[in-house]
């Protein structure tokens, strides 16, 4: 299978020294494994490099073989002939009221041996949403686990605008598992992107709620469980795992 050409890194450190963090979702039926990574800034750069990237399992995770993808949002779960994704361009200069719409301003593909891959793009927010977005918490009794999803029961809020079923599903590609070192989760985050109509602070007008206006941005649901489990509960397919 040919990949993506790798990204351009600076050389002044080890991968071993530059590599945050690094977790990784498998794909049913594939030999393609889904990266999420986080590499520090060198010397000539402080900015961090994070994203999302692919390669085939028998290949080892290292900067000079990684393949990245073009953006980190799964607009459906991901198989082994399809990614379908969506990329928020933010903070477009000049910016009026008119650049944010709810409808795709750019469709474009690409083809990586069998895999086409399908984005689809759109301008951010005009102004602040100020409940449908952003970090949201919630606490959980227990989960279960199925090939496309993922469902969380006995779900009550701690912090946020969205009120959830006490049983709550959510479609897999867009999951992490944070968890400790001794291998107990801490908390999953969920990403949804928000297309919708709503209520923002406007730049025109940023003391004021302004309603009925577009909103393209992206929200984390973060669910706390309230006892301990074990982070093996889960499978790697379709859910980001922190790699040892």
């Amino acid at each position: 299978m040919t990949l993506f050409a790798g990204c351009s890194f600076l050389a002044d450190t080890s991968d071993e020294d530059r590599l945050q963090n690094l977790y990784r979702q498998r794909v049913a039926n594939s030999p393609l494994v889904i990266y999420d990574f986080s590499f520090a800034g060198g010397f000539v750069t402080s900015s961090d490099h994070t994203g999302f990237a692919i390669l085939d399992s028998t290949v080892s995770f290292s900067k000079d073989k990684m393949n990245e993808l073009p953006c980190t949002y799964f607009a459906a779960v991901p198989t082994n002939t399809v990614f379908e994704m969506i990329d928020i361009n933010y903070g477009q200069n000049p910016r009026t009221e008119k650049d944010t719409l709810l409808t795709p301003t750019n469709h474009y593909s690409k083809k990586v041996g069998n895999l086409q891959i399908n984005v689809s793009e759109y301008k951010d927010t005009y102004g602040s949403a100020t409940s449908s977005t952003g970090l949201m918490e919630y606490e959980f009794d227990i989960m279960r686990e199925t090939s496309d999803s993922l469902t969380f029961y006995n779900v009550t809020k701690k912090f946020g605008g969205k009120e959830f079923p006490a049983t709550t599903s959510f479609v897999k590609g867009n999951i992490k598992v944070v968890d400790s070192t001794e291998g107990s989760i801490n908390y999953i985050d969920v990403d949804q992107v928000i297309i919708k109509r709503g209520d923002t602070y406007k730049p025109t007008k940023p003391l004021e709620l302004v309603s009925n206006q577009p909103i393209v941005d992206m929200a984390t649901y973060r669910f706390y469980p309230r006892k301990a489990i074990k982070t093996a509960t889960l499978t790697d397919y379709g859910i980001f795992k922190r790699m040892k």
